[in-house]
């Protein structure tokens, strides 16, 4: 897991050196109304993160768990998070994956295939902590390729 975590360390960084003097301005635009804002992308991220610390450390702690799913549409309704300053949203999203990669590159081999039980696909009614680990960094990586289109878009339209 301690290449995992390093992943993720790797990947903070990237978003780190690549926005951290991101304009404002820039982040707040809304492009069209099922586009999301770069801080809604970034907010979704932080989101994503505080579901999954938990899930990350109760399924080191138990064999088997039952878990809410994460219904990031809904989340992103009732989180507001283009009320918040885009230096905050990028500080909250560094900080809170410098957690999540400690607790990757700390988790011990016997709890890698503890299973959430959960839809998780239609092929499978659980997903183990090894797998749920490798589609986070997937997803942000994701993500990270979402922002920099988005943000493209942005600039373009701006031009």
């Amino acid at each position: 897991m301690k290449i995992k975590a390093k992943e993720l360390e790797e990947l903070i960084e990237i978003f780190k050196k690549d926005y951290s003097d991101l304009d404002e301005s820039l982040a707040e635009i809304k492009l069209t109304q099922d586009k999301w804002a770069l801080k809604e992308i970034i907010g979704h991220l932080i989101d994503s993160a505080s579901n999954n610390h938990q899930r990350f450390i109760r399924l080191q702690l138990s064999c088997d768990i039952e878990f809410p799913d994460y219904k990031c549409d809904e989340w992103l309704k009732i989180r507001t998070h283009r009320n918040m300053k885009f230096s905050d949203l990028l500080n909250l999203f560094i900080c809170i994956n410098k957690l999540m990669a400690d607790i990757i590159s700390n988790i011990h081999e016997s709890s890698l295939q503890n299973k959430w039980h959960v839809a998780w696909d239609k092929n499978s009614s659980f997903i183990t902590l090894e797998d749920l680990i490798t589609h986070y960094i997937s997803h942000i990586k994701s993500h990270l390729i979402h922002f920099q289109d988005r943000l493209d878009e942005i600039e373009n339209g701006i031009r």
